[in-house]
């Protein structure tokens, strides 16, 4: 394979569809990727990467009896450039849980190991993340619901405890509401003053492409067509 990567993260911090988002995002710059369901805990959590896979449209590997024996499977079928290994959710603090984490990293010897945390996590960020850095060393963050009212704070906390950098942040419920991490638009949003850089590229899109003086005096029709231009965003 061209890399391996496993995913990890708390709980409910929306690591499957993620780990469907990052699948289409290499997918659509040209690279094979498979997906390994190895979450054995959650309730259908295989199912719904099944899904997730037939949407996408990558072959989903979840042959074996535990997490470990998933794993082994794909690795010995998988022909993909990229294979993302779907881990169970977790708190970092469950030692059971921690300890088969620990073996499936041994097992697959991954090329990165990307902690999938919310953007509301808040406080919580910097005990998850040393307990997931001490199991398994993270090398990338992916932040979750950006799209929300929370600024992604806890990631900076992430990043300072683990010397790792954010990798994707995801930015909706839809497949392709993902985007490669740029710290410029990320401070941007954090302090509140949104996302510039995305808006200019928006106004480039909709051809909007320079910002025009308004005279003193202009005509009700110029102020039509200012209207309809704000409306292309």
């Amino acid at each position: 394979p061209y890399g391996m990567v496993l995913v990890t993260g708390p709980t409910g911090s929306g690591k499957t569809t993620t780990i469907g988002k990052i699948a289409k995002w290499f997918k659509v710059r040209g690279l094979k990727t498979a997906l390994i369901a190895c979450d054995m805990y959650r309730p259908a959590a295989q199912t719904q990467l099944k899904q997730i896979g037939e949407k996408v449209g990558v072959p989903v590997y979840y042959e074996g009896k535990n997490s470990l024996e998933v794993a082994k499977n794909a690795l010995k079928k998988a022909k993909e450039d990229v294979l993302i290994f779907d881990s169970a959710g977790r708190d970092a603090l469950d030692k059971q849980l921690a300890a088969e984490l620990k073996e499936l990293k041994s097992a697959i010897k991954p090329d990165e190991v990307w902690l999938v945390i919310p953007a509301e996590i808040g406080q919580a960020a910097k005990a998850q993340t040393e307990g997931f850095h001490k199991i398994v060393q993270i090398t990338g963050i992916i932040i979750t619901r950006m799209d929300g009212t929370a600024k992604g704070g806890g990631a900076l906390t992430a990043a300072k405890i683990t010397g790792a950098k954010v990798v994707f942040l995801g930015t909706g419920e839809k497949i392709d509401d993902i985007e490669s991490y740029e710290p410029q638009r990320f401070i941007s949003r954090l302090v509140g003053w949104g996302d510039i850089q995305g808006l200019i590229e928006k106004a480039k899109i909709a051809g909007i492409e320079q910002t025009q003086t308004i005279p003193e005096k202009f005509t009700l029709n110029e102020f039509y067509e200012q209207l309809m231009n704000i409306q292309k965003l």
